[in-house]
């Protein structure tokens, strides 16, 4: 196989993908690796198709076999870059970005996919010096755009609002990433309200998506006033439910000497308490789902 036709076939490969014909592509993908099996390029859009497919485990795999046999590929650093974002692993994406970076300081995407990184770290102030210096190399990038937004936005600066956020996803439909990372980011940190306005937000973006409207009913239940006694367990999960617990029945048990009615009543608040904990979210998520 020439040169030129093993380009063609990466080529053809890609706007398959792009047209979400992955089983195609990855047939196709297939009979060339048949013939080159340590063929970097090929086993990278291999690793992508597979990402496309939510493939990750595979991807993964696939990419770093390509990057063992060209550590420097740019599209297979980027993939990695991208999968370990979506593992949670922040400090290795964050690595593969900064060498990314070191290799094309000019890359507005890069300085774009790095803010976005900050903004799933919850580091504003990192997020918008890079976005800003992203711009200087792209006034029109959709990443850094959409993390400078999303950085108004939190920070409630004058002149950002929802609306400037629908606008930005109708510009730049890719920044939906960046706003679905800075959901993670506010739910990893407990801000339930503000996680419920970006998942809004998308859902305003684009109605059809089903998993948007799922997510904003979670969040909306989430926000409730009636889930306001439950913040401790949602905030700190088990390690919440176990501390109560415990301070519970010491204060419980410390108490029945001297004042036993008390401590009756007190044993009988902890207990509905965590009835109130098991029976009542799944209800409300449901009633809300239905509304």
């Amino acid at each position: 196989m020439s040169d030129a036709s093993l380009q063609a076939i990466l080529a053809e490969v890609r706007g398959l993908r792009e047209r979400r014909r992955t089983a195609q592509a990855r047939s196709r993908l297939q009979d060339a690796l048949r013939q080159f099996p340590n063929n970097a390029d090929l086993l990278v859009q291999s690793a992508w198709t597979d990402y496309a497919d939510d493939r990750n485990d595979a991807a993964l795999a696939t990419v770093r076999q390509a990057l063992a046999y060209a550590p420097d590929h740019e599209a297979g650093r980027q993939l990695l870059f991208e999968l370990q974002l979506d593992k949670g692993k922040l400090a290795d994406a964050e690595d593969i970005i900064v060498e990314l970076l070191r290799d094309h300081p000019s890359s507005a995407a890069y300085y774009g996919k790095y803010a976005g990184l900050m903004l799933r770290a919850a580091q504003l102030p990192r997020a918008r010096a890079l976005a800003e210096e992203g711009l200087k190399h792209d006034a029109d990038d959709g990443a850094c755009l959409a993390a400078q937004t999303l950085c108004d936005f939190i920070e409630q600066r004058p002149g950002v609002t929802s609306h400037s956020l629908q606008q930005l996803l109708v510009r730049h439909p890719q920044s939906q990433r960046s706003l679905l990372l800075l959901l993670m980011a506010l739910q990893d940190r407990g801000d339930d309200q503000g996680a419920f306005q970006i998942a809004r937000e998308l859902v305003r973006a684009d109605p059809g998506r089903e998993d948007f409207a799922q997510l904003a009913a979670q969040l909306q239940a989430a926000t409730h006033w009636s889930m306001r006694p439950l913040w401790p367990l949602r905030r700190w999960g088990w390690g919440a439910s176990m501390a109560i617990w415990l301070v519970g029945m010491a204060v419980m048990r410390a108490m029945a000497p001297v004042t036993p009615v008390v401590a009756v009543v007190f044993g009988g608040c902890i207990i509905t308490y965590a009835i109130y904990s098991w029976v009542w979210p799944p209800l409300l998520r449901r009633w809300m789902a239905r509304t």
